[in-house]
């Protein structure tokens, strides 16, 4: 059962719930939370109850202080069901009892933040697949998650985040943000903030925590929501630039099947009160035109999820996710539009090649290195919608790109499940000293398809540097 806070973003969880599962080579971890603990007596314990859904279930107790377990000894690739109770020995006790939960064990690349099967309802008001990862550094070392919950037709309103205090090694749920869909966590002036909407094509909002993501107040409406059918704002979780003293971000109107996304771009002066609405200035936006030179050939449905990102030449673009899966070349452009001034439609720049146009990417400028880097998925087969495949990309002009190295590729048939299920997607990453800290979409071991992910994924890649 879950409570929104009229008064704030804070979902508050009025129920016995397992909050966290991350399933992984014939195991299974999960954690969860029991509100009505402090009431408990001493003879008060759980009880887990786990096994292959629709068999018989196996029972272990637990303390009713503890917060967590890890189950071995499972079988790879079958499904299993877990559920917990709380119970009190004797006759005629009442018992509380969580909603039971699916998962498949199996093998995972990476350190897995958190999983949902495809055929868990337990969010079932938001969706059943995780989605849209967002990862923050915090000032302290700590590492914040954040993802939503997606579903087709699905209300798509639920954010949950997750913290890690051992550099991504293990997690633990923190909060949940309620109405929050399409969220990037960001740091400003030594605060997090979320920047989200509502729900697909809801309210953009903007919401801050003061204690570290651990509670949020209520959130600023900057522009308000339309619909599917006739547009409104979409975003993805990428980052915020400060340039030329305001902090930028990247905005999407429209809806796909309104015809497509117009690009645009919200500012706000370094220094002022991002939650109010009257700091931010929102640019008009800019439909995509078929006649801009470089552009493909045939249908194309335009741009989204824009990149903003300063030039060596101290100028702000914004490069964008180019849909161009259905026109010539249907695979490998993407385009880049100039921010003029803050109230100021963007204008186009330039068409360029870039690998991974098709899928949502994020550029981030490495200053020790003087180049910009991405993580991109690399299309390898006459899939065009393939996103096994992710690689690390780098360029010193934001036009020219090159591949440094490949750090997931599970195209090949030796993965016991088909590849073409198989996705690393909607990656969010930092620079974190020579290192790159990523947060991964990730379908794998019985996702729904290789787009409605099942986990999300924590990954390091290391001396990133030197793969120049």
């Amino acid at each position: 059962m879950y409570h929104a806070n009229q008064a704030a973003w804070n979902v508050k969880d009025l129920s016995l719930n397992i909050k966290r599962l991350s399933p992984g080579d014939a195991c299974l971890e999960l954690s969860w939370n029991y509100p009505n603990k402090g009431r408990a007596a001493g003879d008060v314990f759980f009880e887990l109850t786990f096994g292959k859904a629709g068999e018989k279930q196996e029972g272990l107790k637990f303390n009713i202080n503890e917060t967590s377990a890890k189950l071995s000894g499972l079988e790879n690739g079958c499904d299993y069901e877990v559920t917990l109770y709380v119970k009190r020995p004797g006759k005629n006790r009442p018992v509380e009892k969580s909603a039971s939960r699916l998962f498949r064990p199996g093998l995972v690349p990476g350190r897995v933040v958190n999983y949902i099967h495809p055929d868990d309802f337990a969010y079932g008001f938001s969706g059943r697949s995780p989605a849209s990862p967002s990862i923050l550094k915090l000032p302290d070392g700590s590492l914040l998650a954040s993802h939503d919950i997606f579903w087709s037709s699905g209300g798509q309103n639920l954010t949950k985040i997750f913290r890690s205090d051992d550099e991504g090694r293990n997690w633990e749920f923190l909060t949940d943000l309620y109405p929050c869909f399409w969220g990037k966590l960001f740091l400003y002036q030594g605060q997090v903030y979320m920047l989200g909407t509502s729900t697909e094509y809801g309210d953009l909002l903007i919401g801050k925590s003061q204690d570290g993501g651990k509670t949020w107040g209520e959130p600023t409406v900057l522009i308000k929501g339309g619909d599917g059918l006739k547009g409104g704002p979409h975003k993805a979780p990428l980052p915020l630039v400060e340039h030329k003293g305001r902090l930028w971000a990247a905005i999407d109107y429209g809806a796909w099947l309104a015809g497509g996304h117009a690009s645009g771009v919200i500012s706000a002066p370094l220094g002022s009160d991002l939650l109010l609405a009257s700091s931010w200035t929102i640019s008009p936006f800019l439909a995509y035109d078929k006649t801009w030179p470089g552009t493909v050939e045939g249908p194309c449905n335009g741009l989204l999820e824009g990149n903003p990102v300063v030039s060596p030449q101290n100028e702000l673009f914004i490069i964008l996710r180019y849909q161009t899966i259905e026109a010539k070349p249907s695979y490998g452009k993407a385009l880049m539009l100039k921010v003029v001034e803050a109230d100021a439609p963007l204008e186009f720049h330039k068409a360029i090649d870039f690998e991974g146009n098709l899928s949502k990417f994020t550029i981030s400028y490495d200053e020790k290195s003087k180049r910009y880097w991405s993580l991109v998925n690399k299309v390898t087969s006459k899939n065009l919608k393939q996103r096994n495949v992710l690689s690390l990309v780098t360029s010193k002009d934001l036009e020219n790109w090159e591949e440094a190295e490949e750090i997931l590729n599970y195209e090949n048939n030796a993965w016991p499940e088909d590849s073409s299920l198989v996705g690393f997607q909607y990656v969010d990453w930092i620079f974190d000293g020579d290192d790159i800290l990523a947060l991964s979409r990730t379908a794998i071991n019985g996702a729904n398809n290789f787009h409605d992910a099942n986990y999300i994924t924590f990954h390091k890649i290391k001396n990133f540097r030197s793969k120049i």
